[in-house]
């Protein structure tokens, strides 16, 4: 048996080119956008342009079918200049593998395009790692479902046009009661509030209330009671994209840190030679190329078809760890200036504290490899 830890050819075109277009598109304006709190409209629609939306969709709908080690690239490359993680590209894989063919040729194509964006409606004030345990609920009424609820702490709130939401449709059955609903944002009866987040600004935080939202019984996604399925294999996928877009984040950081010991001096000496600056950059390289190998061995276990519900659990709760620590260290290094806005580490300190609690905590994703490992019937809730 042969072990290859390279990339194909393709792939590493592909790196490049994604690389190029980051550096020159991407990074000149991302700090902008996030003290404006704003989305990147142009830039968004730029990527659909270079053909960096809807990778994994089908060719029909202007996706490239693309397998999730390249989609780990992508992620990886354009994390290193500032971007954010493509929930909407996730999302619309679900509507892509269970949506109605109408929902699919008219969302679709335009997300691929970067003139539309899909979320995802799950968390509520009342529940978050127990995703089993929303209160929202759907009603058949004939040939629509009148939705009521509140969803919170759900990113894109003024961005996407819809969401893929879950409420219970048998409040009795518990996960297995739940199903999935394509939910369009323009609907009566839904009203939007924002927070002030402390990262993640590019995109709006917050939640939707819905009151008496009717929608037809064909924006049901796949089939009833089985939504909450569909949302953990995303799940799956989204944590190690999580984890992978956390790596491009430190490796940028500890890139720019490199070069800046070197320039800087203290004491009549570039700082890189002091012993204790070396072991922040040597432990944080050296941990960083674990992490990332773990990260595109899940990627690559899922284009075997293998399910990746353990390494993606472990990935998502150790790698946005690691990479805290390594953007730390490098602001560390940087000294005061490292504490303000002219260094990007603060940026990326932001954004990897989202990372580590969106889609499942450490202490949760810890529960789920346990699962997997020790055994179901070991489960703490249990």
């Amino acid at each position: 048996m042969t072990l290859d830890f390279d990339f194909s050819g393709e792939q590493e075109l592909f790196r490049r080119t994604v690389r190029e277009f980051a550096k020159k598109e991407i990074a000149p304006k991302i700090r902008e956008y996030d003290r404006r709190g704003q989305f990147p409209w142009e830039l968004y629609k730029k990527m659909g342009s270079a053909g960096l939306l809807g990778l994994r969709f089908p060719r029909e709908f202007g996706g490239q079918e693309a397998d999730a080690v390249t989609m780990g690239v992508l992620v990886e490359e354009t994390a290193r200049a500032g971007w954010q993680i493509p929930l909407s590209d996730i999302m619309g894989e679900i509507l892509a593998l269970h949506g109605p063919s109408r929902l699919k040729i008219e969302w679709l194509p335009a997300m691929a395009k970067g003139e539309r964006m899909l979320g995802v409606a799950n968390t509520e004030p009342s529940t978050g790692s127990d995703a089993a345990a929303i209160k929202t609920h759907a009603t058949r009424n004939g040939d629509s479902y009148v939705l009521n609820g509140e969803k919170q702490c759900i990113t894109g709130v003024n961005e996407c046009g819809a969401y893929c939401l879950l409420a219970k449709t048998e409040a009795d059955k518990g996960s297995r009661g739940i199903s999935m609903f394509f939910v369009e944002m323009d609907r009566p009866g839904i009203e939007k509030y924002q927070f002030d987040a402390l990262g993640w600004k590019l995109f709006s935080f917050g939640g939707i209330v819905l009151k008496d939202v009717t929608i037809p019984t064909s924006n049901l996604i796949g089939e009833e009671n089985k939504g909450f399925t569909y949302v953990m294999e995303t799940f799956d996928l989204m944590r190690a994209l999580i984890a992978v877009w956390c790596v491009g984040l430190a490796e940028a950081s500890l890139e720019e840190n490199i070069d800046f010991t070197k320039q800087r001096t203290a004491f009549g000496r570039p700082i890189a030679k002091f012993e204790s600056v070396q072991s922040r950059i040597v432990e944080g390289y050296t941990q960083l190329e674990a992490a990332r190998l773990l990260c595109y061995r899940t990627l690559w276990l899922k284009d075997k078809g293998q399910k990746i519900t353990k390494e993606s659990a472990m990935i998502k709760w150790y790698v946005p760890q690691l990479c805290f620590g390594i953007v730390n260290n490098c602001l560390q290094n940087r000294g005061a200036v490292g504490f303000t806005t002219l260094c990007m580490d603060e940026y990326r300190l932001r954004e990897i504290r989202g990372a580590m609690i969106g889609d499942g905590t450490a202490d949760i994703n810890k529960i789920v490899v346990a699962r997997e490992l020790i055994g179901r019937e070991f489960l703490p809730y249990r």
